[in-house]
């Protein structure tokens, strides 16, 4: 199979390993990636309990070189990032002119450069838009995305693979909180690590040169397999997804987009800074947090009624796009659109969703009804975004 730019060099095995692939990106030219490897359950299971391995081809990576360049981000991007120290990590949205959310990006501080982590289907239109704000100042902005690759673990049981793959003795990247990085070597190849736990669990992206991926691949697969107490496999996306809808992180491309406000993503406090300064954008979000301005957001939905148990296998579930009423008006305009949904495991394997509501149906304990698979179903606000999370989660 000819090596594509958008497709993994981890293709060919997955496709010898029975893996189910999900198109992601534009018709003409969309990342395959790894939906499930044919045991969903024990997918999920490894990343509650142990750690899991996922291929990233839909994420790509900018990258920033030159003295001013985090002066210069910190003029363009909503979050607070000129203070970055070498080692650590900060979320941020890029937005255009009009105030809407051009990307999310993971920017990651090292010694001698930045890297962007998001959607790789955005990187090349993220460079040049950030590069055409480039005048007198020392930055380079170039999209790597062809020449470096990331790989996801995700687990209680993670850092600890990863140190066992790297050699690390001692321990560097255990010691990782989030939004922190560190640098090793696996398998003879540079690889940078940046922690943000998506799922809920302790998550670690792993960027490398593309023609070393495969390698650094089958590395953690090969000490996966010596050390068999820490229960690490590889994995697709719908236990990722599960996984990160359960911990309450919507993601940009799925539950909002282009068309979407800060205000609107629901994690807007997670991502700009109301005290930095200047940035793209800036006046618009500015002006609807002064007035506390907000039409739509993205709200936790919990489905009431709809329970997988031993005597019902088949539930009634949401999916993305499905329509939101409030009760007594099932009939008239819908009030908002499910964004994503999944199963939850861990509150005992019933419907939740991520969904986009107007303001006057957002308020937590809310009650409302949402189309499931040719049916209405009852569903409530959530308090917050998250659904579950770790009794002990730290650091």
């Amino acid at each position: 199979m000819p090596d594509m730019p958008h497709q993994s060099p981890m293709l060919e095995n997955h496709t010898e390993r029975d893996a189910f692939f999900l198109p992601y990106g534009a018709p003409d030219h969309p990342s395959h990636v790894v939906e499930t490897f044919g045991d969903l359950d024990m997918e999920y299971a490894a990343i509650r309990k142990g750690c899991v391995i996922f291929d990233l081809p839909h994420i790509g990576t900018i990258e920033l070189t030159g003295d001013e360049r985090g002066n210069f981000l910190n003029n363009m991007l909503t979050e607070k990032v000129d203070d970055l120290k070498a080692g650590m990590s900060k979320r941020a949205f890029w937005l255009n002119r009009k105030g809407r959310i051009d990307a999310d990006i993971r920017v990651a501080q090292l010694e001698d450069r930045m890297f962007f982590s998001l959607d790789r289907h955005l990187c090349k239109a993220t460079a040049e838009t950030l590069d055409s704000f480039v005048f007198a100042e020392d930055v380079e902005l170039v999209d790597a995305s062809d020449r470096m690759y990331r790989v996801g673990v995700h687990g209680p049981t993670a850092g600890r693979l990863v140190t066992l793959a790297a050699g690390d003795t001692d321990s560097i990247v255990e010691s990782l909180t989030e939004y922190t990085n560190a640098q090793v070597t696996i398998a003879s190849v540079d690889v940078f690590v940046d922690r943000e736990d998506l799922t809920g669990e302790i998550g670690l992206e792993l960027c490398m040169a593309r023609d070393d991926a495969a390698k650094v691949y089958e590395r953690l697969l090969e000490v996966a397999e010596q050390h068999p107490e820490l229960k690490a496999r590889e994995t697709g996306w719908l236990a990722i997804n599960a996984a990160r809808i359960e911990a309450g992180h919507p993601m940009f491309n799925i539950d909002f987009t282009e068309t979407n406000l800060p205000v609107e993503s629901g994690i807007i406090e997670d991502r700009v800074s109301f005290t930095k300064g200047c940035y793209l954008g800036q006046e618009v979000v500015a002006r609807m947090h002064a007035r506390k301005a907000c039409n739509k957001k993205i709200i936790a939905l919990k489905v009431e009624g709809e329970q997988v148990t031993t005597d019902q296998q088949e539930i009634h579930q949401p999916n993305g796009g499905s329509q939101i009423f409030e009760p007594g008006k099932e009939g008239e305009t819908p009030i908002g659109n499910v964004t994503s949904s999944t199963i939850s495991p861990m509150l005992g394997a019933v419907p939740i969703c991520f969904a986009m509501v107007k303001a006057s149906c957002m308020k937590p304990g809310t009650k409302l009804i949402v189309s499931a698979e040719g049916k209405l179903v009852p569903c409530t606000v959530q308090e917050s975004l998250v659904f579950w999370a770790k009794p002990d989660a730290h650091g």
